[in-house]
């Protein structure tokens, strides 16, 4: 009798260190990402990674409790960028944005985030949902925000009114994150 897919594809990763990303039942914690280090018929060890890509211990997996396991599809190619450059996301830029306590804190953050091209932000609109990305213009009243996705997808650009941004954050782990992954997909890491 042949042997399982998924016991092949445990085996693979355990012998190439290859990522995998592991869902299991009755879980709403999403697929746990990493490889196989250990392997028997009930347990496998896996080494897991965080979505920075740092490793973050070994976790012991029922194989029954395995729903299913994706492998080369985008989320696993990000993950393995993320591994292979990690350092990069903990080093923050040396920009900063200079304010000097303006009533108009807003137009001035924007206008500094325009003049430096490459520094990519995060602006929460109107206190509740937050967009990343290049400021590619401004105005006296609007941006153009180039928006960038979680994962490093160019999501194209959208124009914002400067009053409604409630808050600007620069150079916090997850836009550095995606950052690194725009930089990925665009191929000049």
């Amino acid at each position: 009798m042949s042997t399982s897919i998924l016991q092949s594809i445990l085996h693979k990763s355990k012998e190439n260190k290859e990522i995998i990303s592991i869902w299991q039942y009755n879980t709403d914690k999403g697929s746990l990402v990493g490889y196989i280090t250990e392997i028997n018929e009930e347990y496998i060890g896996f080494r897991h990674f965080t979505r920075f890509g740092k490793q973050d211990g070994i976790i012991f997996i029922k194989v029954a409790n395995i729903k299913n396991i994706d492998f080369n599809d985008d989320y696993v190619k990000v993950m393995e960028c993320l591994i292979e450059y990690s350092d990069i996301i903990d080093k923050p830029s040396d920009f900063s944005i200079n304010l000097n306590q303006a009533e108009n804190w807003q137009f001035n953050a924007i206008l500094q985030l325009h003049k430096a091209k490459d520094q990519m932000a995060s602006f929460e609109i109107n206190g509740s949902e937050f967009f990343t990305g290049f400021v590619k213009d401004i105005s006296d009243e609007d941006f153009i925000l180039n928006c960038i996705a979680k994962n490093g997808e160019d999501l194209g650009t959208s124009l914002f009114k400067i009053e409604d941004v409630t808050e600007v954050r620069v150079n916090d782990i997850d836009d550095r994150r995606r950052l690194l992954l725009y930089k990925w997909r665009k191929a000049s890491l």
